[in-house]
Parts: structure tokens; sequence; C-alpha cells
């Protein structure tokens, strides 16, 4: 005990003590999104399968733990975010517990649309998600969703995709397919062989775009996952087995993974009058006449009679 003290007293008599070490910088953070809220659930099941029918909502709060854990155990940061309010009852409000899951408590009823709260020509339902992403600075945002090509059963060829953001998300949308394509497509859930395609949103009328945008404007890579097709009975089925959504849920890891490893450089996307409308703000009319933002009525001029 007395070491210490005596070199403390020797730095005090004129000798340089040693440098301080600098904290080590945090590791990249991750924020998944899960996709639409507990009841209104998005795409969904035409029936049952082995006693399970579930909404892709259900589905993500039960295995985005699984996104979540591959991620941590490759030594990243991982936040899981939803738009809606917390589930009420179990199994669910366990799977969110366990996986930590920030309740937003927005969820946009009637897909009611609305300004980012940083770039507030970008307008969208959901566009809560995509602030929180901005919020923490994330190195990527990834929104866990499926989809729907109807009401009835197929098991024809779905268009799987992986949506990316204009600007920043095509190398993360990159590795993204290359693991769904890797692990998943046709390696157990058939897709005819047809692998996963990948499409740009930019344009708020397109749904996701404006919190797509929202994420761009702010130089975050993003992506929505809607790789499986619940109303086709091949993917349906394939998840319905517990041990494959987890192997679907951590094979969305190893793409996040694979694009943290390589670290693009990424930048906001700075518009050259930040006033003026660019392409992809207002995609909705009767958003733009609501929200007074300098710029808003260029897009909403009345038709001449």
């Amino acid at each position: 005990m007395l070491l210490p003290v005596a070199a403390a007293l020797a730095w005090g008599a004129g000798e340089p003590a040693p440098p301080e070490a600098s904290a080590p910088a945090e590791p990249p953070l991750v924020v998944l999104d899960i996709g639409h809220f507990i009841g209104s659930g998005g795409a969904e099941m035409p029936g049952r399968i082995n006693g399970q029918r579930f909404c892709e909502t259900e589905f993500w709060y039960r295995y985005c733990y699984d996104v979540k854990e591959t991620i941590t155990q490759a030594g990243y940061r991982c936040e899981v975010c939803n738009r809606g309010n917390a589930p009420k009852a179990e199994p669910l409000l366990g799977y969110a517990k366990r996986a930590g899951v920030v309740q937003l408590n927005h969820p946009d009823t009637g897909v009611l649309r609305y300004p980012s709260k940083h770039h507030a020509d970008r307008v969208s339902a959901g566009m809560v998600s995509a602030d929180f992403a901005v919020d923490k600075k994330a190195a990527c945002a990834v929104f866990l969703h499926h989809n729907s090509s109807g009401s009835g059963w197929t098991t024809g060829a779905s268009p799987s995709v992986v949506i990316h953001n204009k600007y920043n998300g095509e190398t993360l949308a990159d590795c993204l397919i290359a693991a769904l394509d890797g692990e998943i497509l046709n390696h157990g859930m058939d897709n005819k062989g047809v692998g996963c395609k990948k499409l740009v949103r930019c344009v708020d009328a397109d749904r996701a775009a404006g919190w797509m945008n929202t994420c761009d404007d702010a130089g975050i890579p993003a992506a929505v996952i809607e790789a499986a097709f619940l109303n086709n009975k091949n993917h349906a089925t394939f998840l319905a087995e517990d041990a494959n959504a987890r192997k679907y849920a951590q094979a969305i890891g190893h793409g996040i993974i694979a694009f943290l490893k390589k670290d693009p450089p990424h930048k906001p996307h700075l518009r050259e009058n930040p006033d003026a409308p660019d392409q992809g703000s207002f995609g909705y009319a009767a958003e733009s006449r609501r929200i007074n933002v300098p710029g808003a009525r260029l897009l909403v001029k009345p038709k001449k009679r």
C-alpha cells in the first residue's frame, strides 16, 4: 500500500505523471425496429400451420431477441424499439421484456402520417422509429418486417426483397441479402430457386420512404427486411418451426455483422437548400398542407380549373 503513495509524492515533486488512459470507444450501435404494432400487426398468415398463426409484429416480438443476441455476441451494441404500446399479455409481454424492447408509445392508428422531428419535410407513418435511430446515432437501422402478396395461400416464388435507403443503405442491403440467400432462401425456406432482390425507396409516397429518407439525412444506413411472405405456404411452414425462425433471425444478425465489419463510409445526405423540398419530401398532400414548413406548399398547388 506504500508504493502508490510514494509514487504520488514523486510526481508531486515535479516528475511528470503517467498519461491518463483514454476511455475506449464504444462499439457501434445497431437499432432494430419491430414493424407495425400490437393492434395493427401487418401481414398475417392466412391460416394455421402446426397450430400456429401469427402476424409479422407478433413474430418479431418473439424473435427480435435472436437478432439482437447474435449482434451483441459479436461485440456490438443493439437496441430494439417499436412504435406502439407495450404488449399487455403473455407471451408477447415476456418476449418484449427479454429483448428489452423500447416502446415508443406512438401507434399511428389509421395510418396517420407525421413529420420527423429532425427533418420536418420527411413525412411518414412510423416516423418515430426513424427518429429513435437518429437520436441514438445508430451505425445502422434495420426495420424487421414480413410481407404478403394477398389474403390466401400461395406456393409460388415470392419477390423477396430487402429495401434500402438511397444514399447510405446499399452496402447494408447487400450484406443482408448475402446472409439471407446464403442461409435461408432455398436453404430450407423454399423460394423456387429465386433469391432476394434489392430495392431502393426514396419517394415518400412509397410508404416507408419517409423514414428511410430521415435516416439518409442523418447519414444512417437503413434497410427494411421483407424477405418472407406470410401467405407463401412454404415460407410460413418454415417459420412456424421455432428452430427455423431463430435461424432466420440469426441470419439477419449475420448480415448486419458483415456490414459493420466492412465499416463503409457514410455521410449525411446534405441538400443544397434544406428549406426546399427535394425528391421524397412531402409525398402526401394532406400532410403537406397542415405542416408549416418552408417549401411545403410548392408540391401541393391546387389544380387549375
